[in-house]
C-alpha cells in the first residue's frame, strides 16, 4: 500500500482481501488512513473485512449472506451504513446496532499459575510474566511486539529449553499442551472435514451395519431387505482404498483435464457423476440416504437429520456423530459441507477444525490451549459464538492462553497481558498485566488507548440521532 501511494497511480482498482487480520487496532487506523488516500487520489478500493472500524469508515457496503457456505452467495444489502443498520435480514448490520456490554466479572482461576522468567527471545527483553490457571488469558500489543514468540517460542517450546533464561514454570499441572496456530491442520486433498475429525468412521459403521440397499442402484425408489444381498463393509464406503470407491476418479469425484497449451483443469468424473463411489454402494441407503449425499450435507445439515433419527440399537454411532457436528457448529463450521476438502478451507477454518478436532479427545485431567489469532476471518457475531466455546474450555477447568488483537475477545478475557510499548526493537516488554476492567480504568499503552477509544465510538455511534431513527 506504501508502494502504492508512492507511485501516485489514478484510475486503478485496489482489491484487498481482509487487510486488517493480524494487525492492532492502532494500525487499523493508519490502514484506514491509507485506503482514504488511495480513495482520494483518484482510485477505487474494494476491501473484504469483517473489522467494524473500516465498515464505519467506507463510502459503501455490500453485505453478502445471509449465512455461510452454501447458505450465503445472496446481496443482502448494497449502501450506505445506515442503510445496513436498518436491513431486517443482514446479520452484520443487527450487530452493528447491538450494544454489546463489557465483561465485569473475572475468573479468579485455580490458585495456579504459569510463570516465565528471563524470556530473552528474539526481540523479548528479559521478559518476566505469569498467568493464572484455570482462566481465558488472552496476550495482545502491537504487531511485532513479541507476542507469538513469548507464547508459542518460549512457553510451548519450553521442554527443548535448558539454562537460566526462558524459564517456564507450572506446566507440570497439565496434562497435556495443545498448541493451535495458523494453517496447522494438514491441508491435503484427500483429507476433507468428515475424515480429518474422525466424523467419517462412524457414519461409515452406520452404513454398513444399518444401510438398505435401494431397489434403483443409488438412484432413489423403495427400500428393500439386506437378505440375500452381498454384505458392505464399512471399507467400501471409504474413497481412499479400492473396493467401492470409483476407480476412474479414485474417490475424488473430479478428474484432471490435462490441456496440451493451457492449465490443467478438475472437471466431474464422468463415472460416476461426481459422487465417488460405484453403484452398489450407492444403493445404500442410509436415513434415506447414499453416502454421496451424505458428503454433500453441511454440518448444520447433517446434524438436523441425525437429530432427528429414531433413536435404536445404532443410538451410540448416532450419538458420536452428533457430538462431532455439535462441535463443528460451536467453532462457527457449521456452513462446510462433510466432504469438502482441507484444501480450499482458510487458515482461520484450518485453525478452527483442528481446534474442534483436538476437543474431541477426552483426556484425564487438565490441559493447556495455546491459539494462535482463533478469531481471524471470523464476523463480529462468529467471535461471540466462539468465545461460548472458550468459556466451555475453561469453565471444565482448562487454561486457554490466546494470542488476539480482537477487541470483543481482549474484553472478554478474565487476564490480559500486554506486550509493547511498539513493535521489533521497540517491543518485548510488559505494559500491563490484568483484568480488561482495570486494563480500560489504568492501562497506559496504545491497546488500552484503543480499548478505550473503541468503547467511545460505540458508545457515540448507538446514540446517534440517525441510528435511533
Amino acid at each position: 500500500l506504501s508502494a502504492a501511494l508512492a507511485s501516485e497511480l489514478t484510475g486503478m482498482i485496489y482489491i484487498l482481501d481482509e487487510p486488517t487480520a493480524g494487525l492492532h487496532p492502532e494500525d487499523t487506523e493508519g490502514l484506514i488512513s491509507l485506503l482514504r488516500r488511495l480513495r482520494d487520489l483518484g482510485n477505487t478500493v474494494l476491501v473484504i473485512e469483517h473489522d467494524p472500524d473500516v465498515m464505519r469508515a467506507a463510502d459503501h457496503i455490500v453485505d453478502m449472506g445471509p449465512g455461510s457456505g452454501r447458505f450465503g452467495g445472496n446481496v443482502v444489502a448494497a449502501g450506505t451504513l445506515n442503510g445496513l443498520l436498518s436491513h431486517p435480514v443482514s446479520i452484520t448490520g443487527r450487530y452493528l446496532r447491538t450494544s454489546h456490554p463489557i465483561k465485569t466479572a473475572f475468573r479468579s482461576g485455580d490458585g495456579g499459575r504459569i510463570q516465565i522468567q528471563e524470556a530473552c527471545l528474539h526481540n523479548l527483553k528479559n521478559l518476566n510474566a505469569a498467568f493464572p490457571t484455570g482462566c481465558l488469558n488472552v496476550v495482545t500489543g502491537p504487531s511485532g511486539s513479541g507476542k507469538s514468540t513469548l507464547v508459542f517460542s518460549v512457553l510451548a517450546e519450553d521442554s527443548h529449553r535448558s539454562g537460566e533464561k526462558n524459564i517456564v514454570k507450572g506446566l507440570e499441572a497439565f496434562s497435556r499442551i495443545i498448541s493451535v496456530r495458523q494453517a496447522s491442520a494438514h491441508r491435503m486433498k484427500r483429507s476433507n472435514v468428515a475424515t480429518y475429525t474422525d466424523l467419517y468412521a462412524p457414519i461409515r459403521k452406520l452404513f454398513a451395519e444399518y444401510g438398505e440397499v435401494s431397489s434403483e442402484n443409488g438412484a432413489g425408489g423403495s427400500a428393500s431387505s439386506r437378505i440375500n444381498l452381498p454384505r458392505i463393509d464399512a471399507a467400501a464406503f471409504s474413497f481412499n482404498r479400492p473396493g467401492g470407491r470409483c476407480e476412474t476418479c479414485e474417490g475424488m469425484g473430479t478428474v484432471r483435464n490435462h490441456l496440451v497449451f493451457f492449465a490443467d483443469s478438475e472437471v466431474t468424473c464422468p463415472v460416476c457423476q461426481g459422487r465417488r463411489f460405484q453403484d452398489h454402494v450407492l444403493a445404500v441407503r442410509f436415513l434415506g440416504l447414499s453416502i454421496s449425499d451424505v458428503l454433500d450435507l453441511s454440518v448444520a445439515e447433517t446434524l438436523s437429520v441425525f437429530e432427528a433419527s429414531a433413536p435404536h440399537s445404532k443410538a451410540s454411532l448416532i450419538h458420536s456423530v452428533i457430538r462431532i457436528l455439535r462441535l463443528l457448529e460451536d467453532v462457527g463450521l457449521d456452513y462446510l459441507t462433510l466432504g469438502q476438502s482441507l484444501t480450499t478451507l482458510s487458515e482461520g477454518e484450518c485453525q478452527r477444525l483442528k481446534l474442534a478436532r483436538e476437543l474431541l479427545k477426552a483426556p484425564s485431567g487438565h490441559s493447556l490451549y495455546l491459539l494462535d489469532e482463533p478469531t481471524r476471518g471470523l464476523h463480529p457475531l462468529d467471535v461471540e459464538h466462539f468465545l461460548n466455546l472458550l468459556n466451555r474450555l475453561v469453565d471444565a477447568g482448562n487454561t486457554v492462553i490466546v494470542v488476539e488483537h480482537n477487541q470483543l475477545l481482549i474484553l472478554a478475557a478474565d487476564y490480559v497481558l500486554d506486550l509493547g510499548p511498539g513493535g521489533g526493537e521497540q517491543g518485548g516488554r510488559v505494559v500491563f498485566s490484568g483484568t480488561p476492567q482495570e486494563l480500560l480504568e489504568r492501562g497506559t499503552g496504545v491497546t488500552a488507548d484503543c480499548l478505550r477509544k473503541a468503547a467511545e465510538t460505540d458508545a457515540a455511534f448507538l446514540s446517534s440521532p440517525s441510528l435511533r431513527s
